[in-house]
């Protein structure tokens, strides 16, 4: 069988290595390059937000320290633009150290091992440089005796620029509004101070999927809070949140704002209303039976009532409240001291008007001389507890 020669150099088969598609193994790495990247590579980051584009989503960084967030920012778009430049023969490539690059001399056929490190760096101000340099090794073919192995000098360009996000929000952007009102009253101050820590709370959760889940403004009103957002999933899943947490009914309503100049498609905008129950801790309420409680307690599994005839407590869901009958009563509050304690048989005397009454002794422990906290409902009395 007659030598073959690579046609590229010249060189025997016996002398340079099995022939690979007429070339030698030097001259087969050469025409087979790996590594394609530019020379230079340009990235974004916002300058409002710290995010940044990624496969050409604006994602928000893992750190906000500026040197930190710039390297995050360099690296990223670095492999990317490596990534998308590989030759085709590369299927699979894997980052590591360049100390344990150093250490490979054989892989499979179409994975790469890449490494980089900063030779250089300019990062005190925008658009702020940073040099790497950057090595690869390949293995392209099965007949490869050596793997790919180049190296070469990348500089990446972050740029500042405003996220289309904060463009939104600094133009005074927003697509839905949160209401949140109680049923038949305004909200206390600490249903609006609970409402508040919760919606902070959740939006730094939302946001970290949805990058529109953002608060524009918040207005306080007599009657309740409105939280206008960038987007109404974000509104809903707020909304759901309030009513797991204080209970209640979600409702929306829509209003056309204009037209997509691009798509020519109507645009509303939602106003979704969450409205919590009446109740609040300490309310006086009765059901159709005639039974008289102070709610203890309100969440979105419903309400716990201490029964002032028995002095129980007991609880009900919201499907149980409704069929139930529970609501508010008139009642009227007084105070009263315990002047008599009798088996079956309560004394008392009025601390406004200085009367005296009976009533049947509760199921509670009860002082002689000490003053206790007094509801009228239906003109029938009741203990809520002793006065502190």
């Amino acid at each position: 069988m007659s030598e073959r020669f690579c046609y590229r150099c010249g060189i025997s088969e016996s002398e340079g290595g099995p022939l690979i598609n007429g070339l030698c193994q030097v001259c087969y790495r050469k025409e087979n390059s790996v590594l394609l990247i530019e020379d230079e590579v340009n990235t974004e980051l916002c300058q409002n937000c710290g995010s940044y584009r990624k496969r050409g989503l604006w994602v928000d960084p893992m750190s906000y320290e500026l040197e930190e967030l710039i390297f995050e920012v360099a690296e990223n778009a670095l492999l990317e633009e490596l990534e998308d430049s590989f030759s085709e023969k590369i299927r699979e490539y894997e980052v590591v150290l360049p100390e344990e690059l150093d250490e490979i001399d054989d892989l499979p056929v179409g994975r790469a091992v890449v490494s980089f490190e900063p030779m250089d760096f300019h990062i005190e101000h925008f658009p702020a440089i940073i040099t790497y340099e950057v090595r690869v090794k390949a293995k392209t073919h099965e007949l490869q005796r050596e793997l790919h192995d180049e190296a070469k000098k990348v500089t990446v360009y972050v740029r500042q620029t405003v996220c289309p996000r904060c463009q939104k929000f600094l133009g005074g952007y927003f697509e839905a509004i949160l209401q949140v009102r109680a049923e038949g009253r305004p909200l206390s101050e600490e249903e609006r101070k609970a409402i508040g820590r919760l919606v902070e709370e959740k939006v730094d959760e939302i946001m970290r999927k949805d990058r529109m889940g953002f608060i524009q403004d918040t207005i306080e009103k007599e009657e309740g809070l409105d939280f206008y957002m960038g987007s109404t999933s974000s509104a809903r899943k707020l909304a759901q949140a309030i009513r797991e947490r204080f209970g209640g009914t979600i409702s929306e309503a829509y209003e056309l704002v204009g037209v997509d100049r691009q798509t020519s498609r109507e645009v509303y905008r939602t106003s979704v209303s969450v409205r919590i129950p009446k109740f609040q801790r300490g309310d006086i309420v009765a059901d159709k039976r005639g039974n008289v409680y102070e709610v203890e307690r309100v969440d979105g599994k419903g309400v716990s009532l201490r029964n002032l005839s028995t002095n129980e407590s007991e609880h009900r869901d919201w499907k149980t409240v409704k069929r139930e009958g529970i609501d508010t009563v008139e009642h009227e509050r007084s105070e009263a001291m315990v002047t008599s304690i009798m088996p079956g048989e309560v004394q008392l005397m009025d601390m406004e008007t200085y009367e005296t009454y009976e009533l049947e002794r509760p199921p509670m422990d009860l002082s002689e001389g000490e003053i206790y906290r007094m509801v009228e409902v239906r003109g029938r009395k009741y203990f809520l507890n002793r006065k502190e």
